[in-house]
């Protein structure tokens, strides 16, 4: 952490509470259901590698990653868990899911030869992707018995199980829920499945129906902090705990005089003598242009507020109330100061978002350090 010292900007990633969110989601589903946690787009933008370490020694049955070069970091990294490949098996990604040994969802019957020519001598376990409502992946339920005929007799293939996705779990009273279950399980009856592996749920799910658990479930938004529902509430709420703060330093501190103007197009002019803090973030690293003249952030454990337009690299902030301000500074833009938090639900409707691209677009040139 000392390293923080010569940084502009930095996040810090709590370990703990990723592990404290996964045991929730452990303890959601009780024994006998394995929990895959989702760290794919490189752990929701807080770090692939460290998360799944961390999680794989806290008792994780496997991970789940959407894209062959998320599973090859893995990989390289010495993660030997099974690792499901949730964006499915496309063509010319074969070879590759036999090289990482990894579990793909097909959505497509029409590759399971292709599949079996490249397993060779070994075998690839995989899963059937049926669309029960989503309709973004996933194979018909009619051409499910035809798919699992064929995934039987190909050699080199091992059915796993049937996948599919929710489209209003984070609606937790919303009826899609119970059809798309109902429709699940008749396609398990239907193809004599009902003793193999099943997925169907994400955070949201496993947290507000446990009838939707089946085999595993696949954890991804709760384990960073974040509420899976909507309209969306803080995660605390539901017993989660905050994973990440985001703080930068202030370079500059200035006294402008009523009616000076702020940052491009003048988009923000002071109505009173005050003093205007510049801090060192902008779009480029993730603060989202949307909140200039919006957005609030934290010095020492009181909220100030964004003023003008958001700039690639910086952002200004109005301290006229603060009681001592100076260079060097540390303020916080995601997290805890003090009693006072922003978090990353508060971020994301001050950006009319979700949670979910608060993190992932956190910026790559903003430093992580683990804490």
């Amino acid at each position: 952490m000392t390293q923080e010292l010569s940084r502009s900007t930095w996040l810090e990633v709590d370990l703990s509470a990723v592990q404290h969110n996964f045991e929730q989601a452990r303890r959601a589903v009780g024994p006998g259901v394995g929990v895959f946690p989702v760290i794919k787009a490189n752990g929701y933008g807080l770090g692939a590698v460290p998360i799944a370490h961390r999680l794989a020694a806290a008792g994780a049955d496997g991970f789940c990653v959407a894209r062959l070069e998320e599973a090859a970091t893995l990989r390289h990294a010495g993660i030997q868990h099974p690792l499901v490949l949730l964006s499915g098996l496309s063509q010319g990604a074969e070879e590759g899911v036999v090289a990482l040994n990894l579990r793909p969802f097909v959505f497509d019957p029409g590759l399971l030869p292709s599949l079996s020519r490249a397993a060779g001598r070994s075998t690839v376990a995989l899963f059937l992707k049926v669309n029960t409502g989503m309709s973004r992946l996933g194979m018909a339920t009619t051409a499910v018995a035809a798919a699992v005929a064929q995934a039987r007799t190909l050699p080199g293939l091992h059915l796993l199980g049937l996948v599919s996705h929710m489209a209003c779990a984070d609606q937790p009273d919303h009826p899609e829920n119970d059809r798309q279950r109902h429709c699940l399980q008749t396609v398990l009856t239907q193809n004599g499945l009902t003793g193999s592996q099943v997925s169907l749920a994400n955070s949201a799910a496993l947290l507000s129906h446990p009838d939707n658990h089946f085999s595993w479930v696949r954890p991804g938004i709760m384990l960073y902090g974040a509420s899976p529902f909507f309209p969306a509430r803080s995660g605390q709420q539901i017993g989660l705990r905050p994973v990440v703060r985001w703080s930068a330093r202030i370079l500059q501190v200035d006294a402008l005089p009523c009616g000076a103007a702020v940052g491009y197009g003048q988009a923000f002019v002071t109505q009173r003598p005050s003093r205007i803090a510049i801090l060192p973030v902008g779009y480029a690293d993730g603060y989202n242009r949307l909140l200039g003249n919006r957005g609030r952030v934290l010095l020492a454990g009181h909220s100030r507020p964004v003023v003008g337009r958001v700039s690639m690299d910086m952002i200004a902030i109005d301290v006229t109330e603060a009681e001592s301000v100076a260079v060097g500074d540390r303020v916080t833009l995601l997290g805890s100061d003090g009693e006072a938090s922003i978090d990353v639900e508060e971020m994301a409707a001050w950006r009319g978002t979700i949670p979910y691209e608060v993190l992932c677009n956190l910026g790559e040139r903003v430093p992580r350090f683990y804490v």
